[in-house]
Protein backbone atom coordinates (compact mmCIF):
# COMPACT_ATOMS: atom_id res chain seq x y z
CA UNK A 1 0.00 0.00 0.00
CA UNK A 2 1.37 3.37 -1.04
CA UNK A 3 -0.35 6.60 0.70
CA UNK A 4 1.88 9.09 -0.46
CA UNK A 5 2.44 10.53 3.04
CA UNK A 6 5.15 11.95 4.11
CA UNK A 7 6.45 12.24 8.19
CA UNK A 8 9.18 13.98 9.81
CA UNK A 9 10.24 11.86 12.58
CA UNK A 10 11.89 14.27 15.41
CA UNK A 11 15.01 13.49 17.21
CA UNK A 12 13.03 12.80 20.61
CA UNK A 13 10.69 10.57 18.41
CA UNK A 14 12.78 8.23 17.94
CA UNK A 15 15.94 6.22 18.86
CA UNK A 16 19.55 5.41 16.49
CA UNK A 17 21.39 2.34 16.17
CA UNK A 18 24.52 2.58 14.15
CA UNK A 19 26.60 -0.42 13.18
CA UNK A 20 29.94 1.16 10.98
CA UNK A 21 31.48 -2.35 11.26
CA UNK A 22 28.29 -3.43 9.35
CA UNK A 23 27.70 -0.04 7.30
CA UNK A 24 24.18 -0.40 8.94
CA UNK A 25 21.79 1.61 11.45
CA UNK A 26 18.95 1.00 12.51
CA UNK A 27 15.43 3.38 13.52
CA UNK A 28 13.10 2.85 15.92
CA UNK A 29 10.15 5.20 16.16
CA UNK A 30 6.80 5.17 17.27
CA UNK A 31 4.42 3.95 14.68
CA UNK A 32 2.03 6.50 14.95
CA UNK A 33 -0.92 6.89 12.24
CA UNK A 34 2.10 5.84 9.42
CA UNK A 35 -0.47 2.91 7.24
CA UNK A 36 2.26 0.28 8.09
CA UNK A 37 1.57 -3.31 8.25
CA UNK A 38 0.05 -4.84 10.81
CA UNK A 39 2.96 -7.24 11.09
CA UNK A 40 6.09 -6.29 10.13
CA UNK A 41 8.10 -8.30 7.21
CA UNK A 42 9.93 -11.07 8.51
CA UNK A 43 13.46 -11.28 8.55
CA UNK A 44 15.72 -14.22 7.29
CA UNK A 45 16.52 -16.77 10.26
CA UNK A 46 19.97 -15.42 12.10
CA UNK A 47 21.46 -18.64 11.27
CA UNK A 48 20.84 -18.74 7.58
CA UNK A 49 21.90 -17.13 4.18
CA UNK A 50 20.66 -17.49 0.53
CA UNK A 51 22.33 -19.66 -2.26
CA UNK A 52 24.28 -18.12 -5.11
CA UNK A 53 21.63 -17.38 -8.22
CA UNK A 54 18.71 -16.79 -5.86
CA UNK A 55 16.78 -13.53 -6.89
CA UNK A 56 15.92 -10.49 -4.47
CA UNK A 57 14.84 -7.12 -4.67
CA UNK A 58 15.43 -4.18 -3.35
CA UNK A 59 14.20 -0.10 -3.18
CA UNK A 60 15.63 3.32 -2.77
CA UNK A 61 14.79 6.65 -3.79
CA UNK A 62 17.60 7.01 -6.44
CA UNK A 63 18.98 10.47 -6.70
CA UNK A 64 17.80 10.69 -10.64
CA UNK A 65 14.45 10.53 -9.20
CA UNK A 66 14.39 11.34 -5.44
CA UNK A 67 11.09 11.50 -4.64
CA UNK A 68 10.07 8.60 -6.75
CA UNK A 69 10.41 4.90 -5.00
CA UNK A 70 11.85 2.62 -7.19
CA UNK A 71 12.15 -1.47 -7.43
CA UNK A 72 14.90 -3.08 -8.51
CA UNK A 73 16.08 -6.82 -8.67
CA UNK A 74 19.13 -8.83 -9.16
CA UNK A 75 20.92 -12.25 -8.32
CA UNK A 76 23.35 -13.03 -5.58
CA UNK A 77 26.47 -13.61 -6.89
CA UNK A 78 27.94 -14.85 -3.31
CA UNK A 79 27.70 -14.97 0.08
CA UNK A 80 30.70 -13.02 2.13
CA UNK A 81 31.43 -15.35 5.48
CA UNK A 82 33.87 -12.93 6.73
CA UNK A 83 31.73 -9.80 5.98
CA UNK A 84 28.27 -10.95 6.58
CA UNK A 85 27.08 -9.74 3.14
CA UNK A 86 25.73 -10.71 -0.39
CA UNK A 87 27.61 -9.55 -3.72
CA UNK A 88 24.24 -8.84 -6.09
CA UNK A 89 24.38 -8.86 -9.81
CA UNK A 90 22.39 -5.82 -10.15
CA UNK A 91 22.52 -1.84 -10.04
CA UNK A 92 22.66 0.60 -6.74
CA UNK A 93 22.77 4.13 -7.69
CA UNK A 94 22.94 7.19 -5.22
CA UNK A 95 20.22 7.60 -2.91
CA UNK A 96 19.49 3.33 -2.88
CA UNK A 97 22.01 2.71 -0.15
CA UNK A 98 19.53 1.75 3.31
CA UNK A 99 17.28 0.13 1.46
CA UNK A 100 15.49 -3.13 2.00
CA UNK A 101 16.55 -5.85 0.57
CA UNK A 102 14.39 -9.09 0.25
CA UNK A 103 13.74 -12.63 -1.20
CA UNK A 104 10.10 -13.62 -2.56
CA UNK A 105 9.34 -17.09 -1.06
CA UNK A 106 7.29 -19.02 -3.66
CA UNK A 107 4.67 -20.41 -1.03
CA UNK A 108 1.07 -20.08 -1.33
CA UNK A 109 0.69 -17.19 -0.35
CA UNK A 110 4.13 -16.00 -1.69
CA UNK A 111 6.13 -14.71 1.43
CA UNK A 112 8.32 -11.66 1.32
CA UNK A 113 11.61 -12.00 3.92
CA UNK A 114 14.26 -9.74 4.29
CA UNK A 115 17.19 -10.39 3.39
CA UNK A 116 19.31 -7.22 4.15
CA UNK A 117 20.08 -3.55 3.26
CA UNK A 118 21.62 -2.35 0.26
CA UNK A 119 25.27 -1.02 1.20
CA UNK A 120 27.10 -0.17 -1.83
CA UNK A 121 27.73 -0.69 -5.47
CA UNK A 122 31.19 -1.29 -6.22
CA UNK A 123 32.41 -1.04 -9.88
CA UNK A 124 35.00 -3.19 -11.92
CA UNK A 125 38.03 -1.03 -12.39
CA UNK A 126 39.86 -4.05 -13.72
CA UNK A 127 40.88 -2.44 -17.33
CA UNK A 128 40.85 1.33 -15.59
CA UNK A 129 38.02 1.58 -16.69
CA UNK A 130 34.40 1.63 -14.48
CA UNK A 131 32.87 -1.38 -16.12
CA UNK A 132 29.64 -3.12 -14.58
CA UNK A 133 30.06 -4.02 -11.18
CA UNK A 134 28.39 -5.89 -8.05
CA UNK A 135 26.35 -4.16 -5.41
CA UNK A 136 26.64 -5.89 -1.52
CA UNK A 137 23.79 -6.14 0.42
CA UNK A 138 24.46 -6.12 4.35
CA UNK A 139 22.63 -9.49 6.08
CA UNK A 140 20.58 -8.26 8.85
CA UNK A 141 22.42 -9.00 12.47
CA UNK A 142 22.35 -5.99 13.20
CA UNK A 143 17.93 -6.19 13.27
CA UNK A 144 18.32 -9.80 14.80
CA UNK A 145 20.31 -7.94 17.78
CA UNK A 146 17.79 -5.13 18.73
CA UNK A 147 14.67 -6.70 17.56
CA UNK A 148 14.34 -8.18 21.37
CA UNK A 149 16.55 -6.00 23.25
CA UNK A 150 14.01 -2.55 24.19
CA UNK A 151 10.73 -3.28 26.09
CA UNK A 152 9.58 0.64 24.65
CA UNK A 153 10.82 3.60 22.74
CA UNK A 154 12.22 5.34 25.86
CA UNK A 155 14.28 2.53 26.80
CA UNK A 156 15.79 2.12 23.26
CA UNK A 157 16.35 6.14 23.50
CA UNK A 158 18.08 5.97 26.29
CA UNK A 159 20.58 3.11 24.78
CA UNK A 160 20.94 4.84 21.52
CA UNK A 161 24.69 5.49 19.92
CA UNK A 162 25.88 8.71 19.55
CA UNK A 163 25.96 10.05 16.24
CA UNK A 164 29.82 10.08 16.25
CA UNK A 165 30.37 6.73 17.90
CA UNK A 166 29.59 2.97 16.83
CA UNK A 167 27.29 1.48 18.98
CA UNK A 168 27.95 -1.02 21.62
CA UNK A 169 27.01 -4.61 21.15
CA UNK A 170 23.52 -5.57 23.13
CA UNK A 171 24.87 -7.71 25.91
CA UNK A 172 23.39 -11.18 25.52
CA UNK A 173 23.31 -10.79 21.78
CA UNK A 174 25.72 -13.49 20.65
CA UNK A 175 27.98 -10.79 18.88
CA UNK A 176 31.05 -11.06 18.39
CA UNK A 177 33.97 -9.72 16.21
CA UNK A 178 33.91 -13.16 14.44
CA UNK A 179 30.99 -13.73 12.45
CA UNK A 180 29.53 -17.11 12.94
CA UNK A 181 29.43 -19.79 10.51
CA UNK A 182 25.69 -20.16 8.84
CA UNK A 183 23.39 -21.91 6.52
CA UNK A 184 22.04 -21.81 3.27
CA UNK A 185 18.45 -21.17 2.95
Amino acid sequence: MWSGKSVVVHRHERALFLDGQRDTAAVLFRRGDLPLPAEPLPLIPKDKFLKVGNKIGWLGFPAIQGANLCFFSGDISAWLQSQMAYLVDGVAINGVSGGPAFHILELEPPVVVIIGVMSAYVPNRATGEVLPGLCVVRDVSQFHELAPTFASLDQAREAESPADTPPPKPEGSGASETPTKRGTW
